[in-house]
């Protein structure tokens, strides 16, 4: 992570990651660091978590199953604020974010951090003829 936008990309789906888990805390907690940082202004502070706490919110209210597709469509928005509340002077206040939630992480549990599982899939087909066709999730 080199620019400052891979690293907002990379702190804004660790954050999303927490929305609806247990680990949402720490994050949260991380971001007022970040906000303390800036010397923003309580206003400005109870802002930005107001925005994050409806977003955790309602990933919380979503069935776990879909947790990782609402999640991931909330970097775009944790993006904006982590924007917002970022020192442009000290990326590395990001990087430590991203890096802090991902030791408290255990992947096992938080699967929508960096995990994907994927079940029902079936191929026909010989992989072992070359220029064969194979039918990947077609009919069985």
């Amino acid at each position: 992570m080199t620019t400052p936008t891979e690293l907002i990309a990379a702190a804004s789906g660790a954050v999303a990651g927490t929305m609806g888990t247990d680990l949402y805390q720490y994050a949260r907690t991380r971001i007022v660091e970040l906000i303390r940082h800036r010397r923003a202004t309580p206003e400005q502070e109870a802002a930005v978590l107001a925005q994050l706490d409806a977003l955790e919110e309602a990933a919380a209210a979503t069935d776990p199953g879909q947790r990782t597709a609402v999640s991931a469509g909330m970097e775009a928005p944790i993006a904006r604020l982590l924007r917002e509340i970022s020192d442009p002077d000290d990326p590395n206040l990001l990087e430590e974010l991203v890096q802090a939630i991902r030791s408290q992480s255990d992947f096992s549990k938080h699967s929508t951090l960096n995990q994907q599982t994927v079940t029902g899939n079936f191929a026909l087909g010989s992989i072992y003829t070359a220029g064969g066709d194979n039918n990947v999730g077609g009919a069985r």
